[in-house]
């Protein structure tokens, strides 16, 4: 009975040191788990665009096909002349394909009780694409583009839009610079916590978007582009990762 007495307190010991062993074992890693600061860096430059594109659509009507391209014809003429006339080059001008469709008017017919369509000519259509990287030029040409319709042409016209051309070395040098911000983020809560920074052991880049200077466009998870501010604001995060020492 003593030798199993004896026997039985030995395996509650060993069972001891070993749950003793594998206790302190796993606070050491949940301690070194634990100790790391997480933190995010952000870095934003405001911008000035740097290539400006219009778009505009010619249209065009006539009883016939002939008629309708005849008309369109006439409308390209002027339209273009107005651009060469202001300033703009031919390289500064794409031309899409023209397109002629067949137009059709509805009318209800009182003796049949139902609508009926009757063909009612054709009409050609083209759009038009202006750039350049002279942008005071093209506002300057956009702004008096209403003076043709006094020609009788017939035409629609977009707002321009604004780009900036140097997206990837903008962005090479907002990353260096809200990695520096993420570091400096994490000195402050080291020194709050009385630590110090340890090595990086993870970073990932965030969003990057471009919003207009001074607007009230909301920020996006999936980045926001803006096209409409000829002036604007670059953003980018960096999330990190360091070990607390």
């Amino acid at each position: 009975m003593d030798k199993t007495k004896i026997s039985i307190t030995c395996i509650i010991g060993v069972a001891i040191i070993i749950c003793s062993a594998l206790l302190c074992k796993g606070l050491t890693n949940f301690k070194k788990d634990d100790a790391s600061i997480n933190v995010t860096g952000m870095a934003e430059k405001e911008i000035v665009s740097d290539l400006i594109v219009w778009d505009v659509t010619l249209n065009a009507e006539g009883k016939s096909r002939a008629e309708a391209y005849r008309e369109y014809e006439k409308t390209k003429k002027i339209f273009l002349s107005f651009l060469k006339n202001n300033g703009l080059k031919k390289e500064n001008i794409t031309e899409e394909g023209a397109s002629l469709n067949k137009k059709t008017k509805s009318f209800y017919d009182s003796d049949r009780g139902r609508y009926v369509s009757i063909d009612d000519g054709f009409e050609v259509s083209q759009s038009i694409k202006i750039s350049s990287s002279d942008l005071p030029l093209v506002e300057e040409v956009y702004q008096s583009v209403s003076n043709l319709y006094a020609e009788g042409i017939d035409f629609s016209s977009s707002a321009p839009c604004y780009y900036y051309t140097h997206l990837n070395d903008l962005k090479k040098d907002l990353l260096h610079d809200a990695s520096k911000n993420a570091y400096e983020r994490a000195k402050t809560i080291a020194e709050g916590c009385n630590c110090s920074v340890g090595k990086l052991t993870n970073s990932n880049m965030g969003v990057f978007q471009i919003v207009g200077l001074n607007s009230d466009e909301d920020y996006s998870w999936g980045g926001t582009f803006n096209t409409s501010s000829k002036v604007k604001v670059a953003s980018i995060t960096v999330k990190a990762k360091y070990e607390a020492d």
